[in-house]
């Protein structure tokens, strides 16, 4: 796509956009020359639209789609990961906006994490919803899986990790 205005290339709002404009940059003799013999807008271009490929927001749509880049060739192991991960977290029960939520990591609110992390102190306590999750009873393994999903995704703007 070209801005009307000055004929530059515009940048893609979407993946599916980058998509399509990497497609057709490949497709034409005149840009790959270009790009092969290291023409700084044309290697600024390519780079510009595979940037935005790897948006995670994009990775993580295609997740939830249970889509796989490179499928028909060799699976890209995080793009797997990433799906199938999805998979599984539907399975345990969890809606899909909770399995967006662990796959993007994105943390939440001090509030929440305090208020989640004190829930699963208090329910991993109780006796009788701990054998319940123990014995992998399946609301027990939602619930707890939640409360996993929030605190593994800490609190929005902090570091994390060790």
């Amino acid at each position: 796509m070209t801005n009307p205005a000055n004929t530059t290339p515009s940048t893609p709002a979407t993946a599916a956009e980058a998509r399509a404009q990497i497609d057709a940059l490949t497709a034409n003799t005149e840009f790959g020359s270009k790009l092969l013999s290291g023409d700084v807008a044309a290697t600024q271009q390519w780079n510009d639209l595979h940037g935005v490929l790897g948006k995670g927001g994009d990775e993580v749509e295609r997740a939830m789609r249970g889509e796989i880049l490179g499928a028909d060739t060799i699976p890209d192991s995080g793009s797997k990961r990433l799906a199938e991960g999805a998979s599984w977290l539907r399975t345990l029960g969890l809606s899909d906006g909770v399995v967006r939520e662990a796959l993007e990591g994105a943390g939440v609110s001090k509030e929440e994490y305090r208020m989640v992390s004190d829930w699963k102190s208090r329910h991993m306590a109780d006796p009788v919803f701990s054998k319940r999750f123990l014995s992998n009873e399946a609301e027990a393994v939602r619930l707890m899986m939640t409360a996993n999903v929030v605190i593994a995704g800490g609190i929005k703007g902090e570091r994390k990790g060790f």
